[in-house]
This record gives C-alpha cells, structure tokens and sequence, in this order.
C-alpha cells in the first residue's frame, strides 16, 4: 500500500507493527554482531529501485525488503549536520552544526562529545572509518582515529573530483592508519585515476579482510572472545561532482527522458551499489555476514536546485538539500543483516517497514542499547527504538493528549519518539540567510519562515523529473502541513488551525532555549594559513591547528613544509556542501 496510504489513514486510525514470528527471542546468540554503517551522500528519497526510479540498485533494494525499512526517517537539509548528528545522537541545535564545514574553516563536532565510534569501542567493538568525513579537520583531534575510530581511509573535507581527489588545487586522500594518527603518523595513498566509490568499496573489504584475520589469530591463540567489527563506510556518491567510469554510465544513455544528469548520476548510484553487494560478499567470504546487522541512511535529500542541480529526485515530495521540506529532511533509511534476528531479537519479513518517527540522531542510542553500552556523554537527543523494532508498537496519531478515546484501548506502550526538530536551513539564493525553524508533532509540520531557497524549488518535481514546478507560499510567516491529508506539503493551512500553529511555536519555543549557534568559522589564534606543499601531489589539504607541522613519512623528506595560498590564481577552490 506504500507510504501514501500510510499518511491517509494516519490521523485517524491505529497503525500496528505486526510481529509475526512469536518465537523470535528465542535461540538468540549471545555474540555482539558486526555493524556495517552505511552513509550515502545526497541521495534522493525516489532514486532507489525500489521506489520505481528505473535505477539499478538490486542489492539495496534487497538489504530493505529483508530487513526493517524506516517509512518515517528525518535527516538534516545538509551534508555536515547529519553526520554530526549520527555520530553524536545530538541535533546541532546543541552541537553548533549546522552548517557544512568549510573546507578552511575552525569548525568540528565539539570534542566533547562522546561519538558512537568511542561507545561501540566502549562495547568491545574494532571501529574503522572509510570515506567521508566532513565534521571537523583544523586540528588533528578533529580528525577520525582522535574520535574512537582506530583506522582512517578516506577525505576529511565535503567533496572533491571523484578521480583525482582534490578540491580546487589541494588532494585530500588519508589512510591515518592507527589510533591517534596525525602528523608524521597520516598518509597520503596514490589513488589518482582511481573512482572513488571502488577505493573505498576495496578499503573496506580490506578492513574487513585484516579484522578476520586477526581474530582468526585469535583462534589459534584458543583466545575465545573475537571481536566484532563496526565498519563506517560513508560514500562519496552520490554527491556531485557528477562523474562515473562509463560502463555504469552505458546501460541508462537510451532512457526516455532522462537527460545528461540524471543519466551519469543513475550510473554513480548503480556504482555504489555495487559496491555495497562487494563488501557483502567479503563479510560472506569470511564467515562474518551471518553475524552482521547493516545500517544504511542518506545524509540529506538530494539536491533538486537550492544548494546544487544534479541528477537526483525526491518525488513526490517537495523540496530538496537545503531545504525544511520533507524533499530535504527526509530520505531512505533501514537496519538489516541476518544478525537482525538472530543477535537482537527483531523480527524481519517480506519489505517490512516502521512507522515510528526516527530521526537520524536515534542511531546512536539504539545501537548502543542493542550491544549493551550506556552513553555517558552529554544528554542524547536520540531515543532508541529497540524494543520497538523488537516487540512491535502500536501507535495514535492524531491529535494531542486524546486520553479520554483511549480509556477502552489496550496501548502496549507509547512510540519511542512523538516530535522530530527538523532543524534551520541556511541557504537562500542570495546566500547566508537563515531559515526556519522547524518541527514534526505527529502528522502535524511546522516551517517558522521562509524555508531555504528560491521559490521555484518547492513543490513536487514532475514524475521521473529532478526539476522542481513552481510554488507561491514560501514568504509566509508560518507554513504549517497536515501530513495525514498533504503527505507532500502542498497547502498550508496554519490559518485554518490557529491553536495547532500556537502550540508548534511553544515547541519551538522550548527548543530554543538551549540553542547553541555554530561557532565562527574562524580563529584568530589559528588562522588558515593555505594549502600545504607536497613533494608529490602538489598541494594538500592538512589541518593546521595545534602546533607546528613536523616533516615525515606523511608528506615525503622533500618536503619543505610551506604553506601556500589556497586560491590558485583567480581559480576559486569549490565549496562542496
């Protein structure tokens, strides 16, 4: 019945997760399981197979229909933000980001907080991170193996040149390839011509080579206890800049109106699912995959026109990246593996799907709940969903506190999550503004203000189109969706329910008074001094706070460590989001 009919009969009826399988909990396996975290960068919420877009991505698509797909799964508008938000189960509302990380910037994921990398670690687990950063890379403490993660592959920056690895004149290629790895430890890997969806897909499947092996050691030692692997394998695609080997490309060059675009981004897709089936197929070859649980979420909506034209689409919903509608703040999210069952007790079927609200800050707690670590932190904003995911959840949508319909009603217990903050948006097309905020109460959505970019980027695109159709409501002072009726936020009714907008603000309200703005982006104790030479790769982006560089094995005994500006001319240096 799909998603449309879920928002139809919400307001009125009591959805229920069914659990068909009684006998669920019981020869459950003690063993902790592997993680596979998977994070793809600006994917669209109608790109996958599964939702009927033409593309290939049959392994996804698997992963979904076996294991629990998230119907109502909230990101952030932007790249930086979410990933803040996964690895610290806490909005930016109290984080500071909210914004992407400039690539100079002072910016990070404060180093107070306490990461899921550190608490799966707390769990006994091997943490390794591949792929893209983007929370924080000024100062080495910022950088992955100074936040839990033991081994690094991948770029600490938003984006750059899928094959040669550099934004603007500087390469950004790591392998930090232990704990505490910073200068004199990092390397700079030559992967130039190599497409960075295969370097990341073949790192991965190193990482998971060398932790069989070790805990294979283990076995010959008659050491009983192995050690489960968390594996972060955040992707680059599917973000722009729009490029792919061609035979990914081939197969979708005679697609009825597809243009260039969406063409070459179909293809970048298909590369990454592909390369998700490779990893798999690594954890199978190992022995590992009966004892992984996958996690697989997009960082933010895909990019329709406010923050970058590409070739991704979000019908039928409205909006895209950068903006406060569902186009941008939502997207494709679900747990699966056949450890599911087996280690955790949640029952998985046919394409089952979840109801609940989840907000991509619930991660960190449910995750940590499932292998049995208390975060000791600051306050979570994340609640987890376990026991929901385990024991199913009946849920009333509808309007506040309706105590007096229930007193006949038999409630197991109260859904995990009622209200999702959507967050601020800081993009307009003139650039800086800020926007929002916004909040989720049930079915109900509020949008304070305009809510990011031009007018003509939110409403629903055409079917199979990435370009959005005008709209005519985005200067109001309140945009309020009643989701139940208006699943894609077509028409604002906050004049019709007056009381519903006054309690959403007193929300707001609320949320408000524990606002921690984003820092300034920069220091005068530690200005940006510009791209650093390099010996063989030219000029590198480095963090450059904490101390003098050394010279080492990081960057060649050639290297007379200067740094140079980070403008090569009048050639600006691309800020990707």
């Amino acid at each position: 019945m799909g998603l449309l009919w879920f928002f139809l009969v919400w307001s009125t009826v009591l959805l229920v997760w069914h659990v068909p399988n009684s006998t669920a909990k019981t020869n459950i396996k003690k063993k902790k399981p592997n993680i596979l975290f998977v994070v793809m960068d600006d994917l669209g919420s109608h790109d996958l197979g599964r939702h009927g877009s033409g593309i290939h991505t049959h392994h996804i698509d698997q992963l979904a229909t076996d294991g629990v797909y998230l119907d109502n799964y909230y990101v952030l508008p932007y790249c930086s933000p979410t990933r803040a938000a996964l690895l610290s189960g806490r909005y930016p509302l109290h984080t500071g980001v909210h914004i992407v990380v400039p690539v100079d910037s002072v910016l990070s994921l404060p180093l107070e907080e306490q990461t899921l990398a550190q608490i799966m670690r707390d769990g006994g687990y091997k943490a390794h991170a591949v792929g893209k950063w983007h929370i924080g890379h000024a100062n080495w403490k910022m950088t992955p193996t100074f936040r839990g993660f033991e081994t690094f592959f991948g770029f600490y920056i938003g984006g750059e040149d899928y094959f040669t690895h550099r934004n603007g004149a500087g390469y950004d290629l790591r392998w930090d390839k232990e704990e505490y790895c910073g200068d004199g430890c990092s390397q700079l890997p030559d992967e130039r011509g190599n497409y960075s969806t295969q370097v990341f897909t073949r790192e991965a499947i190193r990482v998971i080579h060398r932790h069989s092996s070790n805990n294979n050691k283990k076995k010959q030692q008659q050491i009983d206890e192995e050690d489960p692997l968390f594996l972060y394998l955040a992707y680059q695609a599917v973000h722009d800049p729009d490029q792919v080997p061609e035979e990914y490309r081939a197969p979708y060059e005679n697609v009825t109106g597809w243009d260039a675009r969406r063409i070459t981004y179909a293809g970048m897709l298909t590369a990454a699912d592909q390369g998700i089936a490779q990893v798999i197929e690594a954890l199978q070859e190992t022995g590992m995959w009966d004892d992984t649980v996958v996690v697989f979420t997009t960082d933010n909506g895909g990019p329709t026109d406010v923050c970058a034209i590409q070739g991704s689409s979000n019908f039928p919903k409205r909006g895209g990246k950068c903006t406060l509608y569902d186009g941008g703040t939502t997207g494709d999210g679900f747990i699966s593996g056949p450890a599911l069952t087996s280690h955790w007790a949640v029952p998985t079927g046919s394409d089952r799907t979840y109801a609940n609200l989840f907000h991509a800050v619930d991660w960190l707690p449910t995750l940590a709940a499932a292998v049995g670590v208390t975060p000791n932190g600051q306050p979570l904003d994340g609640v987890s969903h376990l026991y929901a995911f385990q024991n199913g959840m009946e849920e009333l949508y509808g309007p506040p506190a309706p105590m007096r319909a229930l007193k006949n009603k038999k409630i197991a217990s109260a859904p995990p999550r009622q209200e999702v903050f959507v967050g601020y948006s800081f993009y307009d097309h003139s650039g800086g503004q800020w926007y929002g905020p916004a909040i989720r109460y049930h079915h109900w959505k509020l949008i304070q203000g305009h809510s990011g970019g031009p007018e003509h980027a939110h409403t629903p695109p055409p079917k199979g189109t990435s370009t959005p159709a005008p709209g005519g409501d985005v200067n109001a002072t309140y945009l309020l969706f009643d989701l139940s009726n208006d699943p894609n936020e077509t028409r604002d009714v906050a004049r019709e329910h007056p009381h519903v907008v006054a309690l959403l603000m007193g929300r707001l309200q609320e949320y408000q008074k524990h606002y921690v703005g984003p820092p300034p982006n920069t220091d005068p104790s530690c200005p940006f001094p510009g791209l650093r030479n390099h010996s063989k790769f030219g000029k590198v982006w480095t963090p450059w706070c904490g101390g003098t560089s050394s010279r080492s094995s990081t960057y060649g005994d050639d290297d007379d460590t200067k740094w140079v500006p980070w403008c090569d001319g009048a050639k600006e240096v691309r800020i990707y989001t």
